[in-house]
């Protein structure tokens, strides 16, 4: 009786070491970014949002402009950006299927301005640690003189998805101008902060996200 129950562990243990052993299927999620001109852009940051879990996997592109994520079967946003090109974010999520192969229709970047300004920064829950995966939404609104004269001021929303180390950065117009950013994440409280930005400047900003009580 003893054998037999001996054996039975063995066998449960070596099912279990197995079932480990196998590797996760996945699936292929492949593209291409190029300029206006249909150039290659080479290393051009690409990163993959899981809808999921909210994780991140960040890439470059090579020297075709092509970049390539082995993923587990889901739903995935995709975020691009390049120095001297205006990134973003695919409005449409991707889906990735176990064993087959996403193509992502070819991603063309505008030029961005000679002269730009910067607004970067970290996404930090309440106890300091980094947030991946957080999206972040700019949209262009009036500064207060704007906002005296009942000036009309031009429309700007950009979006973007902070990276593993919770970073994210924005390229804006070089002149003076307003802005605000949204940033929100599944289980936080969304968190809005407005920030004034000047010619060829660069501007830091942070945000500490504070989690839903349940």
């Amino acid at each position: 009786m003893k054998r037999t129950c001996l054996r039975t562990l063995i066998l449960l243990c070596a099912l279990v070491v197995v079932a480990f052993a196998e590797p996760q299927s996945s699936g292929t999620l492949k593209g291409k970014i190029e300029n206006e001109k249909g150039k290659p852009i080479e290393g051009a940051e690409v990163r993959v949002l899981r809808n999921r879990d909210r994780s991140v996997k960040e890439s470059k592109t090579d020297a075709n402009g092509a970049f390539s994520f082995e993923l587990a079967p889901d739903d995935y946003t995709v975020s691009f950006d390049a120095d001297g090109y205006q990134g973003g974010t695919l409005v449409q999520m991707q889906q990735v299927e176990e064993g087959k192969e996403t193509v992502v229709k070819t991603i063309r970047l505008v030029k961005a301005s000679h002269r730009t300004s910067l607004i970067r920064g970290t996404v930090f829950d309440s106890a300091g640690a980094s947030l991946p995966g957080v999206s972040l939404k700019l949209v262009r609104v009036p500064t207060e003189d704007e906002e005296k004269d009942h000036k009309k001021v031009g429309s700007l929303s950009l979006s973007y998805t902070s990276n593993s180390h919770g970073e994210f950065a924005f390229r804006v117009p070089s002149v003076r101008a307003r802005y605000r950013v949204t940033a929100t994440l599944n289980g936080y409280k969304l968190e809005t902060k407005v920030v004034d930005v000047n010619e060829n400047e660069s501007v830091p900003l942070a945000f500490s996200l504070e989690p839903v009580k349940k």
